[in-house]
């Protein structure tokens, strides 16, 4: 009889353990210059992982190319900040420090460039990954993303900026994940891989064997390939 009056209190603290996603950990606010994502500094990393998961998923396509800053992370390591800033990518989202926040923030002036003349500047920070990807392996990035190997057939590199590839490219590589048509896929070689800029997708299966490194941008709106010149 005392196990049965227990039950209810059990299934009580099984409801506290399990099944909660900690949301309240995160909040995203819109400004006129992007979004916002605020994180509850005092919470544990997995948390806030957690609950901008719960968010991206919440609202999944939704903020699809809109531009973000990272607020209240301060207290986290750069590798904390740069999964973070990769969940983002994974939904289309594109880290850009010039969003304000808070409100009110006096705005840096700065030369406004026509779109299509826009491109990563020199010296940009990039993730470099030293080694080949296997088939299942995933990379994501909001910035540019340089591979120092092949990338096999089954492996994905999803970069918000520009992808050079020091090696065989044979897997899916996305650049310009949030909609940047002026950003391109550099490759010593590339062989039956799925190429994608922007919203644009190339499908290469003539094989391309190194010489000269190749490169894929979009020309009169389709990815075409190219020997890179300097």
């Amino acid at each position: 009889m005392s196990q049965l009056m227990n039950v209810p209190n059990l299934c009580k603290s099984l409801t506290l353990d399990v099944g909660i996603v900690p949301k309240e950990a995160v909040n995203i606010k819109g400004t006129r210059q992007g979004l916002v994502i605020l994180f509850d500094a005092e919470q544990r990393f997995e948390d806030l992982k957690a609950g901008l998961k719960y968010k991206m998923e919440s609202s999944r396509g939704f903020f699809t190319g809109a531009r973000f800053i990272l607020y209240g992370a301060n207290k986290l390591v750069p590798a904390e900040i740069n999964e973070l800033e990769s969940i983002c990518a994974e939904y289309g989202l594109i880290a850009d420090p010039d969003v304000q926040w808070p409100p009110g923030r006096p705005q840096k002036s700065r030369k406004v460039e026509p779109a299509s003349l826009k491109r990563p500047l020199p010296g940009d920070p990039a993730l470099l990954v030293k080694r080949t990807l296997r088939s299942g392996q995933l990379i994501t990035h909001p910035g540019h993303i340089t591979v120092l190997g092949d990338v096999h057939a089954g492996a994905e590199v999803v970069a918000g900026g520009n992808v050079l590839i020091m090696g065989t490219c044979s897997g899916f590589i996305q650049a310009g994940a949030g909609g940047d048509a002026s950003t391109c896929i550099v490759a010593l070689s590339i062989f039956g891989a799925q190429l994608r800029i922007a919203d644009k997708t190339l499908i290469v299966t003539n094989e391309r064997p190194p010489g000269s490194p190749l490169i894929a941008r979009i020309k009169q709106n389709q990815v075409v390939i190219s020997t890179y010149e300097l």
